[in-house]
Parts: structure tokens; C-alpha cells; sequence
């Protein structure tokens, strides 16, 4: 496992870089996620607040803070891309699929889904062979 991730949004604007490793990897299906990011389920890895820092371009982003929720989207001003969202926990959570994109489009092993949370909630169903939590 590496000590350390970097991935940059599309325009290169703003760099992140992740340390040690996250806290939780899988998709999420809360209706929190689906309401902050308007997407049917997430792919996630959920980090610590300190371990995910903004390496490079800090001005270059805006953070929309949910009107009703503990939660907000930072994304880069230049290209409108998501880096990550933040939840009622302070977690950072940065989706699997900005990190594959920053890596030839694979998602390094080690930080890949374990398993599907608030499953119960679901709008989706996913047929693969990870645990359903709800």
C-alpha cells in the first residue's frame, strides 16, 4: 500500500494529495450522498480530515455547503470538478472514480470497494459479490 496518493482535478488547477489509508472503501447509497452529489450511489474512500490536504490551487476552490446537511462539496473553480465531499463525521470523502481516472483508469488495489453500506436505502441494485450492509 502507499504511504501516499496525488490526483489533480481535470484542468490541473488544483493537486490533493491522500495520506496513509482511508478509513472506509465501498459504495455508498444514503440518500445524503445521493442528495449532495445528485448521483444514484457513490464509490467512495472515506478519509480522515487530516489526511487529505489540498497540495496545490487551495484559491482555485469553492465549497457549496448543503442547506440542510452537515455536508459539503468542494470542487476546483476553474473546471467544476469534484475533489471531495465532507460529511456529518468531518470524513473527506473522495470517490473512486476521480482517484482511477488520476491513474491510468485503475483504481489502485488497495483502495478499492470492500463492501456496500446503507444497502437498505438503495435506489440502485448492484449484483456483484460484496457484503450488502444496511
Amino acid at each position: 500500500m502507499s504511504d501516499q496518493y496525488h490526483v489533480e482535478c481535470d484542468c490541473g488547477a488544483v493537486n490533493l494529495t491522500l495520506s496513509g489509508a482511508p478509513k472506509v472503501r465501498g459504495f455508498c447509497h444514503c440518500e445524503d450522498c445521493r442528495d449532495l452529489l445528485k448521483i444514484p450511489y457513490h464509490s467512495v474512500t472515506a478519509w480522515e480530515a487530516d489526511q487529505v490536504s489540498i497540495t496545490k490551487g487551495e484559491p482555485e476552490t469553492i465549497a457549496f455547503q448543503h442547506p440542510t446537511k452537515r455536508m459539503q462539496r468542494i470542487y476546483c473553480k476553474q473546471c467544476g470538478e469534484t475533489l471531495y465531499n465532507t460529511n456529518a463525521m468531518n470524513w473527506k470523502i473522495v470517490s473512486q472514480l476521480f482517484i482511477r481516472k488520476n491513474y491510468d483508469g485503475k483504481l489502485p488495489e488497495e483502495l478499492s470497494s470492500q463492501m456496500h453500506f446503507f444497502y437498505d436505502r438503495r435506489i440502485v441494485s448492484i449484483d456483484d459479490e460484496l457484503p450488502k450492509r444496511p
